[in-house]
């Protein structure tokens, strides 16, 4: 495969145009981020699906057993004493029990705690976490699978789904709008979708600059402030349920949105 073949060009994700683009400094060679003047960042060259799948998969790329300093490790205790388990509390205020589709599944482990009453399903782009994920999800009647979701999506059937989940997805999908119109065809009329992506508004990023933890390079592709992610889930004919101040907080790497389709 030659290198023109290896990377694909792209259109704003949120306003579909390729001109008026204006480079940031934020990049890892010979990946950049540019911000269309709709105001949306986004990388306009990404991977083909192949290598992602293959030469950038997640597990291919996390250390295990990478080194983390004492200062690190106090805060992420802090933090786990703290904080609670939102995505499980947000299905349990507002999904019903029944089936519930994971994109961007990873290897299931989020289901481990999640009660069930809520049978899953995923879709990951790499084999070996959607093969973890279908043994594990197989066991609660479910199935995962992998595959780019726009090519998969209308395969699970129409009307099926009583909730979906998009936690630390959005920010990987080389088509996120196409992937929320295409999704309503599989959610049922009363469904509801849980959003997490990092928030490239926050206070953090703008310190730490090139450092953020919101940047991967070349698997987060697009990054979402509050104003760009609600344009676009409107665009794609969604209702906004819950996304209020204390969802994208200013000092908050992340930021949370519960949607319905219309």
């Amino acid at each position: 495969m030659s290198d023109s073949q290896k990377i694909k060009k792209r259109t704003c994700p949120l306003c579909n145009k390729s001109n008026n683009n204006n480079y940031l400094y934020y990049e890892s060679n010979p990946w950049k981020l540019v911000q269309c003047e709709c105001s949306f960042v986004y990388m306009p060259e990404v991977p083909v699906f192949e290598r992602m799948k293959n030469e950038f998969s997640w597990e291919r790329n996390f250390n295990k057993n990478e080194t983390v300093s004492i200062k690190k490790r106090v805060r992420r205790f802090v933090k786990g004493l703290l904080k609670r388990d939102k995505l499980k509390y947000l299905l349990n205020t507002f999904c019903k029990s029944g089936d519930i589709l994971d994109i961007g599944c990873g290897s299931g482990a989020k289901f481990d705690n999640i009660s069930d009453i809520f049978t899953p399903f995923g879709i990951d782009i790499s084999e070996e976490s959607a093969r973890e994920a279908n043994e594990s999800f197989k066991k609660r009647g479910g199935e995962a699978v992998c595959a780019p979701s726009t090519e998969v999506l209308d395969k699970f059937g129409k009307n099926k789904f009583s909730g979906a989940i998009l936690r630390a997805y959005l920010e990987h999908e080389h088509e996120p709008f196409e992937v929320l119109k295409n999704l309503k065809y599989t959610l049922k009329n009363d469904a509801y979708v849980i959003i997490k992506v990092p928030n490239y508004a926050s206070v953090n990023r703008i310190v730490r600059g090139n450092k953020w933890c919101g940047f991967r390079f070349p698997d987060h592709v697009n990054q979402f402030t509050p104003k760009t992610l609600l344009r676009m889930v409107r665009d794609a004919n969604y209702k906004v349920v819950k996304f209020n101040f204390f969802d994208y907080l200013p000092t908050s790497d992340n930021m949370w949105m519960v949607i319905k389709p219309k």
